[in-house]
């Protein structure tokens, strides 16, 4: 089975503004020399582009900001401006305060607490808002799809993360694994895209005519159940053919965290099923035994590693470049050309995750993909900033984010 997916309170403004200043004055990122302008070369005005990121030092993080400030601010008009590490709505309230007092002129968000605040915000100050590597909710998009200043979403939809979960179920059933441990991540949260995930992976189970969870067998009634409970049970799993053997959620880090994770290492599953950050969680604790994790992340050094071990079984991860396109829809919406829907509305396009299975695929998607030598470069970005490209041509660029259709 393949599912398929539609590729289509506040602190001071002046403490904001410190905020601000520090991060540019701190930030990697620097002014073009503007030889790479899309008019040919023609000299152009540097725009102040500002980055809300929830994450500053996974491997993830600092791949995505060194494409930005090393590749990106070196071939297009742009100099960014990133924030601390934000942690919490309020966090993203002062950074984006800050932003505006810094005359920032638009804003590429990592960072999720609070997008809507987040929203209101920019489209108040007149200045643009683009989310990267994630999505609006149906009913968000519905709320803020007409703000004059929202330039869009580009990132995995519910589809394509319900997707990424079922096929690392299905990759280890087929590799005749029957017992899986879970992490759920933010599911307590309702962090959508791990619900999403948790809700493939027992989905991708319950094929087995013998399983379900909480007699649910289909998508929608599975994802149900997890937004009704706020968590996955096990005791709610059955199955003649499958173990759902330990359950392990958030990132408290306490005792009981702590001990539910030890008791979920010591259940001995074939296979630990990952909503995110499993290897990063959980890989020293199953190292040196038979654990395999299946993991939805990024390319990183760590992850290479660990599938070079075979700690890592299975990786639906985000490559180095991946926010290459709303980089430049945004640049293209500041210099006077937003792409809008046939309706007038932002877009909301989907992009998906590279799968890895071995050391030797993940070496392949690196090599083909990194800050020195990016799949979304100059030569594929710069038709779509400012140049008169129409809404169609550039959601068919994104369109386009499977291995085989950038690098084949």
């Amino acid at each position: 089975m393949r599912i398929t997916r539609n590729a289509v309170a506040g602190t001071a403004a002046t403490v904001g503004m410190t905020l601000a200043l520090a991060a540019c004055s701190s930030s990697a990122g620097t002014e073009a020399s503007g030889s790479a302008a899309a008019d040919g070369g023609d000299a152009v005005e540097t725009v102040k582009m500002c980055a809300l990121v929830s994450d500053v030092t996974s491997s993830e993080a600092l791949a995505f900001r060194d494409y930005y400030t090393d590749y990106i601010a070196s071939e297009f008009p742009v100099e960014f401006v990133y924030s601390d590490e934000l942690t919490d709505a309020e966090a993203e309230k002062t950074a984006m305060e800050g932003f505006i007092a810094n005359n920032c002129q638009a804003v590429i968000s990592f960072a999720s607490a609070d997008r809507p605040t987040q929203l209101d915000m920019a489209e108040d100050a007149g200045i643009y808002y683009a989310v990267a590597t994630g999505a609006l909710s149906a009913e968000e998009y519905e709320t803020f799809k007409d703000y004059e200043y929202y330039v869009g979403a580009i990132g995995p939809d519910a589809m394509t993360e319900f997707q990424a979960g079922y096929d690392m179920a299905q990759y280890f059933i087929g590799e005749g694994d029957t017992s899986f441990g879970i992490f759920g991540g933010g599911i307590p949260y309702y962090l959508e895209m791990h619900i999403n995930r948790a809700a493939g992976m027992l989905t991708a189970l319950a094929e087995d005519g013998t399983t379900s969870y909480g007699g649910a067998t289909e998508m929608g009634d599975i994802l149900g159940k997890i937004y009704a409970d706020g968590t996955i049970k096990i005791q709610d799993f059955e199955s003649d053919v499958y173990e759902l053997t330990g359950y392990l959620e958030t990132w408290d880090f306490d005792a009981a965290w702590q001990a539910s994770m030890a008791e979920m290492i010591a259940a001995d599953p074939d296979a630990i099923l990952a909503v995110g950050t499993g290897n990063a969680i959980l890989g020293s604790a199953v190292d040196g035994t038979d654990i395999q994790i299946g993991d939805i992340d990024a390319y990183t050094e760590d992850n290479l590693v660990a599938m070079e071990n075979g700690t890592l079984g299975f990786l639906a991860g985000k490559f180095t470049s991946i926010n290459g396109p709303i980089f430049a829809a945004t640049l293209s919406a500041v210099q006077g050309e937003p792409y809008r829907t046939e309706d007038g509305s932002a877009f909301a396009l989907s992009q998906g995750y590279w799968t890895a299975t071995s050391a030797e695929e993940f070496q392949e998607i690196v090599d083909a993909d990194n800050v020195e030598s990016p799949v979304y470069d100059v030569d594929t970005l710069s038709p779509f900033v400012a140049t008169g490209a129409t809404y169609d041509e550039f959601a068919d660029f994104v369109g386009k984010y499977t291995f085989a259709d950038l690098v084949g």
